[in-house]
């Protein structure tokens, strides 16, 4: 077996030997797993908003994602991440393994197609916190997933700045360009099932409106799909 075989086949055991999380008693016993999709330009607050869920108690699975970067001291792989070579990232990428990917300050990173199926099949929620081109390659594969835009009021290029610590930092070439992604995302909002505007100093509101559309997806009497 080649060390690309042997590190996938170490991620599909990690993978299903990971620990279930509890699963929501408090939705109808006859409610399927679902995906959730949490989408939106970088600043709008993503991260902030799946974290608060977390904390309120909202019961969902965080899916691994493969990564190419090397692990940090702490991180353990199959736990934190699966931790790929570029080859072997390509190489999944060819054999459709990833539900999507994206390029971070150099590095590939994807959510493998496994751990969101091996999840749902345990009866599991999933809740991806992906980018815009992200959540099209997963609506494309997943139609029944469910799909959430985060905006900012107005949808402010000013804010988002000030919230990603941008403003008069960039270039004028650096900001044509983030100019150009912001205004291709909200080209994409009416293909969103839902939009959330995460207000500054507001966030407690854009987490309540997330988790009342997960409430009432999971309550739906006639399950999507």
């Amino acid at each position: 077996m080649s060390e690309t075989q042997a590190s996938s086949e170490s991620v599909r055991a990690d993978a299903a030997e990971q620990p279930t999380p509890a699963v929501n008693e408090f939705y109808p016993q006859n409610s399927r797993s679902m995906l959730f999709v949490v989408s939106g330009p970088s600043g709008a607050g993503k991260d902030s908003i799946v974290d608060g869920l977390a904390q309120r108690g909202v019961v969902f699975y965080r899916a691994i994602t493969a990564v190419t970067r090397d692990p940090r001291p702490t991180e353990r792989h199959g736990a934190h991440h699966y931790f790929l070579t570029p080859a072997e990232f390509s190489r999944w990428e060819t054999e459709g393994r990833f539900l999507e990917t994206a390029l971070v300050y150099g590095h590939r990173y994807g959510t493998p197609l496994h751990e969101v199926k091996t999840a749902l099949d345990r009866g599991q929620d999933v809740l991806l916190r992906v980018d815009v081109q992200g959540a099209a390659s997963i609506r494309r594969r997943m139609p029944e997933s469910v799909h959430i835009f985060i905006g900012v009021p107005d949808l402010s290029l000013e804010t988002l700045q000030e919230r990603r610590g941008l403003r008069g930092a960039e270039t004028p070439a650096e900001s044509a360009t983030r100019d150009a992604l912001l205004l291709e995302e909200l080209a994409a909002i009416p293909q969103f099932d839902y939009y959330v505007v995460n207000q500054t100093g507001h966030i407690d509101r854009a987490i309540s409106q997330v988790s009342a559309i997960i409430t009432a997806e999971k309550c739906r009497i006639s399950p999507r799909g």
